[in-house]
């Protein structure tokens, strides 16, 4: 059925429960597991955004620790699991990292990015929905 599924993640409540879902199928069907840890970067145009060469600083500190302390209290120790971090447009991440991947199934929460990035970008699911390269399950 599954043989590889692709979670982004955030600090949200609903990104947490998508990574808990995507654990318990991998747990049924034995799929290998990639979780994602997507920081959205605010365009420019907003206001400012943090120069590049800082935010990747930020990112390789800030990300990686809340990736770990996501999967810390998750029972994963029998899982294929894989983890990666990506910082820039959410919908353009999801949609790589599941062709990448080669992904048979992304699992994700209805709303999950903070409202702000949600009203400059739109409805990260539903855009994933429309271009992603395999099923989407959403959780909610």
């Amino acid at each position: 059925m599954y043989r590889r599924i692709v979670v982004p993640v955030d600090s949200s409540a609903l990104s947490r429960r998508a990574l808990e879902y995507a654990l318990e199928l991998c747990k049924g069907t034995g799929a290998e597991l990639t979780v994602v840890y997507i920081n959205p970067i605010i365009p420019s145009w907003y206001g400012g955004s943090i120069p590049e060469r800082c935010f990747t600083l930020l990112e390789a500190i800030g990300t990686e620790e809340s990736l770990n302390n996501l999967l810390s209290d998750l029972d994963v120790k029998s899982l294929s699991i894989s983890k990666k971090t990506a910082a820039g447009n959410p919908v353009t991440l999801i949609i790589g990292m599941a062709k990448e991947e080669k992904a048979n199934l992304i699992v994700m929460g209805s709303r999950g990015f903070n409202w702000l990035t949600g009203l400059l970008l739109g409805s990260v699911s539903q855009w994933v929905i429309k271009y992603a390269p395999c099923p989407v399950l959403i959780v909610k």
